[in-house]
Parts: C-alpha cells; structure tokens; sequence
C-alpha cells in the first residue's frame, strides 16, 4: 500500500511544507535492488576507526577493500569502528572522538557499524562493562540518524567467528540492508566444514523452499533468494494455486501445493523436493481477538500454521532431507518480542520461533547447519493495509526511518541468513527488520 506523506516529502512543494511546519520528512531509503557482487560496496568510501588495541581493524580495512570500498579520511557514507580491543569504559572516549568528529555532514543513507567482542569472550568484568556500552550506544545513534535513511547496527565476535565479518559487512553496509537499524548480529564460530566462499550470487546452485510463497512476503523472499542464484520451490494452499504460480513462473521456480499443518507436510516436501540447502518457515496467520473474547478455533489455527508446523516439518526433514550446511530461517515477529492486546495467540508463536530457534541451533552446529529468525516490524503488506488508516499513519512514524519496511527488506534479510558465504557465523540469533518500531 502506498504511502502518500512519504512520496508527498520526495517532492519540492512536500519538503516545503513540512519545513515549514517543522514536521519530519520520511527519506527514500536506498535500497539496493540488485544481485550480491563480488564488489557490493564499490564506488563508496569508507572510514574505518578503532580504539588503541583494535583487534579487527586490519581484517575490516581489508574486508572493505575488498568490497569496492575505498578508504578515507573525512566526508564517507560509511562508518566502521571497532571497539573490541577495549578494556574497560575509559577506552570508549575515542568512540565519542571519532563519531563527534564524522557525524557532522553525515550524507543521507549513510551506513554504521560498530564492532564489539561477544560477552563470553570478554576476558573480565570491566572489558564486559565496555563490550556492553555499545548496544544502547549503536540503538540510540541509530535514532539520532534515521531521519536521513541512514542506519547503525553492532557486530559482536565471539572467538572464533573473525572470518565472518567480511560477510557480515557486506550485508550491512549495503542497500540490502536499509530497514535494519539499532540491531545487534551476533557472530560466533561455524561449523569446521564451512568456510567463507563466493559472495557473488552467495546462492547460485542451491536449492530453496519458501512456504506461505504464493503473495506478500513470502513472494518477495522467492524472487530475492532467485535473484541470488537458488533454484526456488514455493510451497502454498492449494486455494492460492493461481497466485502461487504467478510468483514462480517469472523465476523459473516450482510450486508444491499442501497445508503446511497436515501431519505429513514434512514427508510430501521431501518427496516433491528432494535435499534442500535453505528451508524458509514463512506461512502464518493472524486471527487476533482479545484473550477473553478469542474463540478456541483462532488459537488452535495460529498456534498450528505459525509454530507447530515448523516443528513437525523440520522433525521430518531433519533426518536425510537437508543438505550438508543446510540453513533454516524462520519468520518471528516484534509481536513475538514486544507483544500486542489481542493477539495473545499470534505473539505466542511468534515468540515460541524465536526460543525454538535459540534451542536447536547448538544441535544443528554440530552438523555444519544453522538455524536464525528474523522479526519484522511494520511492514507494508495486506495485513498492515487493514489497519485503521491514523493507526497506520502513526505506526509509520514510530520507526527511527519514519515509514514501514517492503516486504523486499524482509526478504533480503532471509537472503542474508541463508547464504551460508556471507552469514556462515550466524546461528541462533533473531535479527528485527523493523527500522527501531516496536510495532508489528
């Protein structure tokens, strides 16, 4: 659904008024629509800054490099300082040095990351102190940015994971991340038998499954993950056979159709699919109703299609069915996170993926897979388009990027987790798509 106040700050008249008015201009964020390259940062500048004992900040100027960047002194788009040499809170004042000194005439659309060790790997309570710090530094940059479309985000290391940021950067430097701000991705050691490979179409001759694939997200995530080289299988009702061919026959992808809630789900994908390199957990429902009011048949639907579902169909396909690094992504919601009145159902499952995803993540380590979810906020979908239009207005608004996410962020995030050469040192996490609102 188009959003008329944002296109309305696009034109000369908008930006008028809304100076005018002292009102905020929703930005154009800069999305980037086309495939990973072998150079996805080429043409931008970066500055790369440290504290005194920077432990990655040889890899991240190399990693730039090798993106495309080129590196600089002043006047960049994109940000780096790593912080994971600190060892204790005194250290941080060259953290406040670099940004107080490169903030001033930030351009729009500009990218930050800041680097910082994992708690568990932190060698004492006060490198613990500093490692901490730079959360709820990063989540409240991120909002004092974001009126420019501009986005900070935190990588912490755990030891062992080194080889990984240069994907990880990759992903968050770039247009494929613009609806990601004031988020956390934690990076820790991958399975031995996974190495960092190609980063050019990160998922060209494998072979994708997508349900819930035939409209919405679910589309989007099928055109994006093609995009990237995966040979898509789309899986829907077959009441949404029509659409569910619409979306793959553009891709060349192959359309199965079942309830993803019949006890054989698992089984009949494994038939129709063979061995799979990435499984996508999109199909959901929402029935919302206030607890007291909430009919027993809205809770057995939406506990049924958003959570038990995935369980019985990863149990399934867990045995022969996926590959050798399988990855698996699973589609959360703030709503799992923040929770919203009436939806007691639908915020269960949705936190239910997230704590299913932390569990059985250390299992699929152990045999060079990996398991991760990602929480939309407010997206601009069917669903959202139902809102009552202040509500909708408002909820917009509430984001740090003052306007909702596509549904193409929330696919390029799934892009990101299941290319196992760009995220191969993210297991168990949950990363929010969501531009900082707390609504969805």
């Amino acid at each position: 659904m188009s959003d008329r106040y944002l296109e309305l700050a696009q034109t000369s008249l908008g930006r008028q008024f809304f100076s005018a008015l002292n009102l905020p201009g929703p930005p154009r964020l800069a999305r980037e629509p086309q495939p990973y390259g072998a150079q996805p940062l080429a043409g931008k500048s970066a500055i790369v800054g440290g504290v005194a004992q920077a432990r990655y900040r040889g890899g991240v100027e190399a990693a730039l490099k090798g993106a495309g960047a080129s590196l600089a002194e002043s006047a960049a788009p994109l940000l780096v300082f790593d912080a994971a040499g600190a060892t204790g809170p005194i250290e941080l004042k060259s953290l406040y040095s670099f940004f107080h000194q490169h903030l001033e005439g930030l351009p729009s659309g500009a990218r930050i990351v800041v680097i910082g060790r994992a708690a568990a790997s932190c060698e004492s309570a006060a490198e613990a102190a500093a490692a901490g710090a730079l959360s709820g530094f990063v989540k409240s940059l991120a909002k004092e940015i974001g009126r420019k479309g501009s986005t900070a985000n935190l990588l912490t290391v755990a030891d062992g994971a080194e080889p990984w940021i240069d994907g990880a950067l990759r992903f968050l430097l770039s247009g494929h991340a613009a609806f990601v701000t004031g988020q956390v991705l934690p990076l820790v050691p991958a399975a031995r038998s996974l190495k960092p490979g190609d980063f050019n179409q990160p998922l060209a001759g494998k072979t994708a499954l997508v349900t819930g694939a035939a409209r919405g997200i679910g589309a989007a995530i099928a055109a994006t993950l093609a995009r990237e080289g995966a040979q898509v299988i789309g899986v829907d009702r077959p009441q949404e056979e029509e659409a569910l061919n619409a979306t793959l026959h553009p891709i060349g992808g192959r359309a199965v159709l079942l309830d993803v809630t019949a006890a054989d789900a698992g089984a009949r994908i494994a038939e129709a699919a063979g061995k799979l390199d990435l499984l996508v957990h999109n199909a959901g429902v929402t029935r919302d109703k206030l607890l007291r009011k909430m009919p027993e048949h809205y809770w057995d639907m939406v506990l049924g299609i958003n959570l038990d579902a995935i369980v019985r169909i990863n149990e399934q396909l867990l045995g022969d069915n996926l590959k050798p690094q399988a990855r698996l992504v699973c589609i959360a919601s703030i709503g799992g996170i923040a929770g919203n009145a009436g939806q007691t159902n639908y915020a269960a499952t949705k936190s239910g993926v997230i704590g299913y995803v932390a569990a059985l993540a250390p299992e699929l380590a152990k045999r060079g897979m990996a398991i991760n979810a990602v929480a939309p906020g407010f997206i601009e979908t069917q669903m959202t388009a139902s809102i009552p239009p202040a509500n909708r207005f408002f909820g917009r608004r509430m984001s740090a990027l003052l306007q909702g996410g596509l549904p193409e962020d929330i696919a390029e995030a799934v892009t990101f987790l299941g290319a196992a050469p760009l995220s191969g040192g993210v297991n168990g996490a949950t990363l929010r798509v969501c531009g900082q609102n707390w609504l969805g």
